[in-house]
């Protein structure tokens, strides 16, 4: 079977949580009005499993794949790129991998600056995976933040690999045992976010009054709860790889979307002074 006849495009994920299908609907519906169909495959950060997608386009039963999250090395999946091509949502340096990622430190700095304004001075930040190049640049951000403001930065270890709901409570419980509350948290995706503020208002705490929240992404659950949010037009991050992976494959020149950070500021953040 020749590259390109299948009509079929992967999707490998480590995650199907909501900010990876913020993507991968965008991609499916983009690669549907193309004439492509797309299949899906949710490793749950299993190596052998994602290989097995990888193992699909070398045997021709896939024409591309788009990588959201990974498990293996990049060695290891470079390798693939001579079956057909890949595009990843991770930063690499690689021609032979283009990519759709956007640097989250300006947007993050973006974010630190606006609960700043509105009086915040002591910042807890929640972080995703400890091995995610976003994790590091928002770390990075932070501290730098700090340094040009001349605050003490909370350490990021505590507060990092909290993906799912659970994780997020275990933060709450931390907040409401400090002594010395923080009065902001930024977290890391919408969803974090909302099992924050959910929580924190079962506590009777009151939000924005007794401490911000704000999310990153703007998702729906952002606008239904009134979360502060980043918004970098999270869906045409999806459009943009399968732009990408069409263009080769159809000899396209789609131009890609430009992604921007913008503030979203709703009801769980306070004014600026």
């Amino acid at each position: 079977m020749r590259r390109g006849s299948t009509k079929n495009l992967g999707i490998v994920s480590t995650q199907f949580n909501d900010t990876a299908i913020a993507r991968i609907n965008p991609f499916i519906e983009l690669a549907y009005e193309s004439g492509y169909t797309s299949t899906l495959f949710v490793t749950n950060g299993d190596k052998k499993r994602e290989l097995d997608a990888f193992d699909m386009l070398k045997s021709k039963q896939l024409d591309g794949i788009f990588l959201v999250y990974r498990a293996n090395e990049w060695e290891t999946l470079t390798d693939y790129t001579q079956y057909g091509p890949i595009v990843t949502l991770h930063s690499i340096d690689s021609p032979l991998l283009p990519s759709v990622f956007i640097d989250h430190y300006e947007g993050y700095k973006q974010t630190l600056e606006h609960v700043w304004q509105t009086g915040c001075r002591n910042i807890l930040n929640v972080y995703s995976s400890a091995n995610g190049l976003n994790t590091k640049r928002r770390i990075q951000a932070y501290e730098d933040f700090c340094l040009a403001h001349q605050i003490t930065p909370h350490p990021a270890e505590p507060f990092i690999d909290v993906l799912r709901p659970e994780h997020a409570e275990k933060i709450v419980e931390w907040y409401h045992n400090q002594s010395d509350k923080p009065d902001a948290i930024i977290a890391h995706s919408d969803t974090i976010a909302a099992t924050i503020v959910s929580r924190l208002k079962l506590l009777g705490y009151i939000i924005p009054e007794d401490v911000s929240v704000v999310g990153f992404d703007n998702l729906q659950v952002s606008d239904w709860m009134n979360i502060t949010t980043i918004d970098y037009a999270i869906d045409e991050q999806g459009k943009n790889a399968c732009r990408l992976l069409l263009n080769t494959l159809d000899n396209k020149n789609s131009p890609l979307y430009p992604l921007n950070f913008r503030l979203v500021q709703r009801k769980t953040t306070r004014g600026l002074l």
